[in-house]
């Protein structure tokens, strides 16, 4: 236990650990230096939480926040593949009208099928946006700050934390904020730059339609780079992990990215942890 947080001990060597869930936080190596002595030993500590739930109480190990919106991303779009390739791809199956014969059957069915699609590719859209603004959103440091010009003004306008959160938009964030914080290359020369705004164009299409009886934005779903837009979440995360100049090592990342065992590493003397329990006999001593 750390700072009144509740860990497991999963293993005491990291190459010893198992993947088992990608959508969990990564646990923590602790390297704990053994009194003083040359000695180290070595703990991987998964975080846990409890809830209750109508009487019982549920644990659980806590989860990635962009992971998951990645994992409803990716599920999502997956579920889209299998629709178009057994409904609506003219290659394997009927799409015309005048092919059909029974007409109106076949209308509605199709037009069902293109319902279906439509909506698991704009959930991939939309939660690989949210995935890349809970991204950028938690890389920023809480003392970090962005200096901002205003043109038209001629004043500097100078951003904490909470205000480039709520007021910078999330592509200043990542071509701007995010490169200087990472130390990176511009992300805006990449080729996922364009699938980028691609997908951010979708999703405000999505968001903030102006009119209930526009609906041409949905035949841009059927081009051939839409997986492209809608994977491109995880190429910039990528793109931030194999360029930084910072640790690889935050618990941050989600396990999509990286090597699969790398994960933090924090070093004490081991006075900050207590034994309270195990994962079989419950805790022996209440949560502070």
């Amino acid at each position: 236990m750390n700072k009144g947080k509740h860990s497991v001990i999963m293993n005491l060597d990291p190459k010893d650990y198992e993947i088992f869930d990608q959508r969990i936080r990564k646990p923590v190596s602790v390297v704990v230096d053994l009194e003083d002595s040359e000695e180290l030993g070595t703990m991987v500590l998964q975080d846990t939480d409890e809830i209750s739930i109508r009487g019982k109480k549920l644990d659980y190990f806590l989860p990635n926040n962009v992971g998951v919106l990645l994992s409803v991303s990716s599920k999502a779009f997956k579920r889209a593949q299998v629709i178009y390739e057994e409904k609506l791809n003219p290659a394997n199956t009927t799409i015309s009208l005048s092919e059909a014969k029974d007409k109106i059957p076949f209308l509605k069915a199709k037009s069902s099928d293109f319902c279906d699609y439509v909506e698991e590719i704009q959930t991939s859209i939309v939660f690989a946006y949210t995935a890349l603004e809970a991204f950028a959103n938690l890389s920023i440091p809480s003392n970090y700050h962005h200096i901002q010009k205003v043109h038209n003004k001629g004043i500097d306008e100078r951003y904490d934390k909470k205000a480039i959160e709520r007021w910078i938009d999330l592509e200043t964030k990542l071509k701007t904020i995010l490169t200087n914080i990472y130390g990176t290359p511009k992300i805006d020369k990449t080729k996922t730059w364009a699938y980028f705004k691609n997908l951010e164009d979708y999703r405000h299409n999505i968001i903030h339609q102006k009119s209930i009886e526009h609906t041409d934005f949905y035949k841009r779903y059927f081009k051939k780079d839409i997986a492209n837009i809608c994977n491109c979440s995880e190429a910039i995360i990528r793109f931030f992990y194999d360029q930084n100049k910072l640790n690889n090592t935050n618990p941050l990342w989600p396990w999509i990215v990286g090597k699969e065992k790398e994960f933090p590493i924090r070093k004490d003397k081991g006075e900050n942890y207590e034994v309270v329990g195990n994962v079989y006999e419950g805790r022996t001593k209440k949560k502070k």
